[in-house]
């Protein structure tokens, strides 16, 4: 039995680092003095490493465009530099420089006009700005020429992306509520979330149904909750949230089992661990991982709402309307979805949690999200390198440094691909992020970040949050892939 209503509607809540010419020199001789698969494999993943990339999720217009005028293929390779956006219309010895270009971000109209051999003028609107291959329909006029176009931004050729065919997650709308009432179908625990099929009797017949559990299959597990949890053929009733755009999909909020009114995937109760002062060094160092012969993580946190309000407070207009825009869309074009990296403070708000391991010399932040992700930060006294002196990634170029007991790190070099929050803030290449980790006590850490995005934001703001120690207990394997399987 299928049952709908209406409710008050819910909100949605590495790194290359800068080697010396020497070190350069001596990788390049141990690459040529390998055996010959080796170097191939080398030159190869080197080559890869060369290819460009074009940037995804910053300012949606930003990228390569292709398109027909007429039987003509043109190409518009466009910028933005946190002023103006430039570029040039087919790039080579018959390129037009482009001059000028408005953006109304309300509607997303574009007004593109480029200097050539003639003057050439584009006025459309951007669709699906979400998209990696978002487009823009409108005319072409060239000399006295005027045509219909519609322009396709060329999807990233990077290697590291995964911003192509795999599935991304459903978007749900908190104010259409559901109740299943049916037999399971099928199980698949798995990460990041657990999903099973119920087949509910509608009009007469039997329709099958998706249901989403919010964790995934590590959370439940560290929950006390097994593959054999729910079997196919259980009787449940399900307390849900419809997904807006996939038919009979929904995400639970509660599955209790008919027989017997169990309630299944509670979180269970966990108890604060006793307090303790934070391990230190025999140097007097605060260590930011466990005490010796002990072992633990950090479980992630929740930034505090007004941080959201203090980027849209100073938000460039373009920003601030493809914020709006993820918003309305409920998220579904989050990158995340897609298993990309999270980068930036979005690796400390995951459900798996992290951890550091210092190496005196650089620690690493080992995230239990994504695909086993990890982060390199240099406290080895090295300079930070210029933006445009890095190759851009997902985590960045990390240096640090210790004020008494805080770490301070300070990164550059990121790439456009993933969203850095995860409500969907923008960010451009020009992010750069100072932390601040303060471990207070053994079970406290204090995180501050101020973001300095001068592409996307008028002024920098800041966010912070606070993060548990989770005792005695080591983050679990967690593939965010598994669901494509």
């Amino acid at each position: 039995m299928l049952k709908t209503e209406k409710s008050p509607r819910c909100d949605r809540d590495h790194v290359r680092s800068r080697r010396g010419t020497e070190n350069s020199e001596a990788e390049l001789l141990s690459v040529f003095s390998a055996p010959p698969w080796l170097r191939t494999l080398s030159l190869f993943a080197a080559f890869l490493c060369a290819w460009p990339a074009f940037a995804q999720e910053g300012h949606p217009l930003t990228g390569t465009w292709t398109g027909d005028v007429g039987q003509r293929h043109v190409t518009v390779a466009l910028e933005w530099d946190g002023r103006n956006v430039t570029g040039t219309i087919n790039p080579g010895p018959d390129a037009a420089q482009i001059r000028n270009v408005t953006v109304d971000p309300a509607a997303w109209a574009i007004h593109i006009e480029a200097e050539g051999k003639e003057r050439i003028t584009v006025d459309g609107r951007l669709a699906n700005i979400g998209s990696p291959a978002r487009t823009l329909t409108g005319t072409w006029t060239q000399g006295a020429v005027k045509s219909a176009i519609t322009l396709t931004r060329v999807d990233s050729m990077s290697t590291s992306s995964n911003s192509g065919a795999l599935p991304g997650d459903a978007s749900y709308d908190g104010g259409r509520r559901a109740t299943l009432r049916g037999i399971v179908t099928n199980v698949e625990w798995i990460n990041p979330r657990v999903r099973f099929a119920v087949g509910v009797r509608e009009s007469g017949s039997s329709t099958n149904w998706v249901v989403e559990v919010p964790d995934g299959a590590t959370s439940l597990e560290r929950n006390g909750w097994n593959a054999g949890s729910l079997k196919i053929g259980d009787a449940v009733i399900v307390q849900g949230v419809v997904a807006t755009d996939a038919q009979r999909q929904a995400r639970a909020l509660s599955v209790v089992l008919a027989k017997g009114g169990a309630q299944l995937f509670k979180s269970s109760v966990t108890t604060q661990a006793a307090f303790a002062p934070a391990p230190r060094w025999p140097d007097g160092q605060i260590r930011l991982g466990p005490p010796p012969g002990a072992k633990g993580f950090w479980s992630s946190g929740a930034p505090n709402p007004a941080a959201e309000k203090a980027a849209m407070a100073v938000a460039m207009p373009w920003a601030k309307a493809l914020y709006e825009y993820r918003q309305r869309t409920h998220l579904k074009d989050d990158p995340a979805a897609r298993c990309v990296p999270p980068g930036g403070p979005r690796q400390f708000l995951g459900d798996q949690g992290f951890q550091f391991v210092d190496q005196r010399q650089r620690i690493l932040v080992l995230i239990g999200d994504g695909d086993r992700n990890w982060r390199i930060i240099y406290t080895d006294g090295r300079p930070q390198g210029q933006p445009a002196d890095v190759v851009s990634s997902y985590y960045g170029s990390s240096v640090g440094h210790w004020e008494t007991d805080t770490l301070v790190v300070d990164s550059v070099g990121y790439n456009e691909k993933f969203w850095f929050m995860s409500n969907g803030l923008p960010h451009t290449e020009g992010l750069h992020l100072t932390e601040r980790f303060t471990r207070t006590d053994m079970n406290t850490l204090k995180y501050d970040v101020t973001v300095d995005d001068p592409r996307t934001y008028t002024k920098p703001w800041s966010a912070s949050w606070t993060m548990r120690w989770a005792a005695n207990q080591e983050i679990q394997e967690f593939f965010c892939e598994e669901k494509t399987s």
